[in-house]
């Protein structure tokens, strides 16, 4: 890349005039295994009548309650997306934002970039609800443009069919919170008394718990469903996993209600594939050097188990000879040959998809000082398949790290992203494979979408397994630029402007 010129929570955020104070409330619950979660809760107001509900969380809740202020959400000027839910969906999400002017372009990508949906709708200025469709399965995500305003998030569908992609706009709405009556904003004053309802699905039936306070201080409010007896089993537990070069073998067990397994590529229940009471799972002919991600849920007659996420990759292999001429085609010192999207023969390489390597492997030190000699004073990153193999190393600096005029360079071994924030920023871009003359041949631009956020894992030359969170939106962005590369992505792949791949 060149250089550039637990608790699960929603934050339920208000826009107020005088704030004068808040509190913060999260929400939890006690049950008889693991399994229950909070599908959502309602707070009601019995003063005056005024509620809201907070959707759709795998595990816990919260949200900041300012005191004694009314919204004035409509009167700002900022755009704002304010919620999506259900998030993931099976055929439609709603959207909900603030838009500070009349008309919003909304543009839908998949994770590859490409181009799903374009439309300009003339909202008016206020907070607007959309209802979206994709059109099929995946993550994707959503940019909405207001004049020089931009913001996206990202969503996931688990749609079965394919259909036309699509988003609608239902038009002017006053508030974003479920109301009892129209025009009543969700309002709190201190002294006022309310209703919390946490709601769970225990054997397809939503169960409901409610509590009563006036709340004053920051605080968490125990919803107790130990009454239910009969729900799904505990998620399945690995046991053990036995990894071979092409083959990967699973064995787990479950809790005594269990009467059978599921799994399935991806996180989706419905579509898995039902391996009744075997207790083992067994992949062949895989690649070497390559992750392989699977969900197992265990069932009973009330239902399914929280997925148990199998996440690992196969062994690698050791460099070929092809590859061990080119890493010590030169010293050390030497640089290599960064490779030009632009050319015919690279591209085969760029636009490969790279495996893991052996840390074992004799000449890997020889590569990565290689690596590193050739992208000082070039860029703020590079990855193996830049300088000719499919292999997953990289070179990062930290700007998050060092002094203001020293960053630390890095070297990070089979790395991977494990998560991404739902909030996505178009940012300047560039790279040391796009050149010039490639970029004034085609015409590409320098932009791409990039979470705020990302949650990566990675092996150090010496061997020692890191996991960290990087919340550094410059370095975050850095290392998406960089493991793109690793699965045959060019940052432009991920443009937002329509025509330009």
């Amino acid at each position: 890349m060149k250089k550039a010129s637990l608790f699960l929570g929603l934050i339920f955020l208000g826009f107020f005039a005088n704030s004068q104070n808040s509190i913060y409330l999260d929400f939890e619950i006690l049950q008889n295994g693991t399994q229950l979660v909070l599908d959502s809760v309602l707070v009601e107001n019995l003063d005056n009548g005024s509620d809201t509900t907070i959707y759709n969380f795998q595990s816990g809740l919260s949200f900041e309650m300012p005191i004694g202020v009314f919204p004035v959400f409509a009167e700002n000027n900022e755009l704002m997306i304010k919620q999506n839910y259900p998030n993931p969906f099976a055929n439609e999400t709603i959207i909900e934002i603030n838009s500070p002017n009349e008309n919003v372009d909304v543009a839908v990508y998949d994770i590859s970039g490409k181009l799903v949906l374009s439309e300009r709708l003339n909202v008016g200025k206020g907070k607007q609800i959309f209802y979206l469709n994709p059109g099929a399965a995946g993550k994707f995500i959503v940019a909405f443009k207001s004049e020089k305003q931009e913001k996206a998030i990202a969503v996931t569908s688990s749609a079965t069919e394919q259909t036309k992609a699509s988003i609608r706009w239902q038009g002017s709405t006053l508030n974003f919170m479920k109301k009892k009556e129209q025009n009543a904003f969700f309002i709190y004053n201190e002294g006022d008394v309310l209703k919390f309802t946490g709601f769970v699905t225990a054997c397809e039936q939503a169960e409901s718990i409610s509590i009563v306070d006036s709340p004053t201080v920051s605080q968490t409010y125990t919803f107790d469903f130990t009454y239910l007896q009969n729900i799904q089993p505990n998620a399945p537990i690995i046991e053990n996993v036995t990894i071979a070069e092409t083959s990967i073998l699973w064995e787990f067990n479950s809790d005594e209600s269990t009467i059978g397994y599921k799994y399935n590529s991806e996180p989706n229940y419905n579509t898995a594939i039902d391996i009744g009471e075997a207790t083992s799972l067994s992949k062949e002919e895989l690649l070497p050097g390559t992750y392989y991600d699977f969900w197992l849920w265990a069932y009973n007659d009330c239902g399914a188990s929280m997925p148990t996420k199998l996440s690992n990759a196969t062994k690698a292999l050791l460099f070929s000879a092809d590859e061990n001429s080119l890493i010590l085609s030169g010293a050390t010192t030497e640089k290599m040959n960064i490779l030009s999207i632009c050319d015919a023969n690279d591209t085969l390489i760029l636009r490969n998809i790279s495996t893991n390597v052996d840390l074992a492997d004799e000449n890997l030190v020889h590569l990565i000082e290689r690596m590193r000699i050739t992208v000082l004073n070039k860029g703020v990153g590079i990855a193996a398949p830049q300088v000719g193999l499919n292999r997953n190393i990289v070179w990062i600096q930290r700007y998050d790290k060092g002094s203001a005029f020293n960053k630390p360079w890095e070297c990070y071994i089979n790395p991977r992203i494990t998560a991404y924030s739902t909030e996505y920023f178009l940012r300047n871009d560039g790279c040391l494979s796009v050149g010039e003359e490639c970029v004034n041949e085609y015409g590409i631009a320098g932009n791409s979408w990039r979470a705020n956020w990302v949650d990566v894992e990675y092996y150090l030359p010496d061997g020692t397994f890191v996991q960290e969170t990087i919340t550094h939106v410059y370095t975050a962005h850095i290392f998406q630029h960089e493991l793109d590369h690793l699965n045959g992505i060019m940052y432009f792949d991920r443009q937002t402007e329509p025509g330009t791949k």
